[in-house]
């Protein structure tokens, strides 16, 4: 029975150790921000005329191949 409890307390620190790194990462450091950009396979834009009105009104649109779009 006492290598059990020893066992199990092992476990425990541990646990309370890897818990409590992760709770100090988390509260004290931030990540930086930046703007992450990725390409989209087999995604096109289709380029419109629009009015400088009318662009600041909508957002770009992105035309899906035909094997995406819903039927």
């Amino acid at each position: 029975m006492p290598t059990l409890f020893r066992f199990l307390a092992v476990l425990g620190t541990i646990a309370g150790v890897i818990a409590g790194s992760l709770y100090v990462l988390a509260e004290y450091f931030q990540p930086e921000s930046r703007e992450i950009s990725k390409a989209l396979r087999n995604v096109k834009a289709e380029p419109q005329a629009v009015s400088p009105a009318a662009a600041a009104a909508q957002e770009p649109s992105i035309a899906l191949p035909p094997s995406h779009r819903a039927q």
